[in-house]
């Protein structure tokens, strides 16, 4: 029989587990073209730097041809509220 701490346990892992799935259906993209867009904002941010907008993520999901408007949406649900805060903040497999 599991100990009431194993069970918490248990109970806290499969929460985590339901929420990174949620933040992946938010986004609407998978792992390979997250890593895309990842490296596309970065190399522009290190060009251009961060003017509080998604501008380079919106450029990405149009040279992709991703949909724009769920992407939109699930990325500050995700903590990406502009492109820097993409690259810091969205990654669901990185999040505790």
């Amino acid at each position: 029989m599991a100990s009431e701490r194993d069970h918490r346990r248990m109970l806290r892992d499969a929460y985590k587990a339901e929420r990174k799935r949620d933040e992946w259906s938010l986004l609407g993209i998978d792992r390979e073209q997250l890593d895309d867009l990842l490296d596309h904002v970065e190399e522009q941010l290190a060009v251009t730097g961060c003017d509080h907008t998604l501008r380079h993520s919106r450029a990405w999901a149009g040279s992709r041809s991703v949909a724009w408007s769920e992407l939109e949406a699930g990325l500050p649900a995700a903590g990406g509220g502009c492109d820097c805060e993409v690259l810091a903040n969205v990654d669901p497999d990185e999040k505790v």
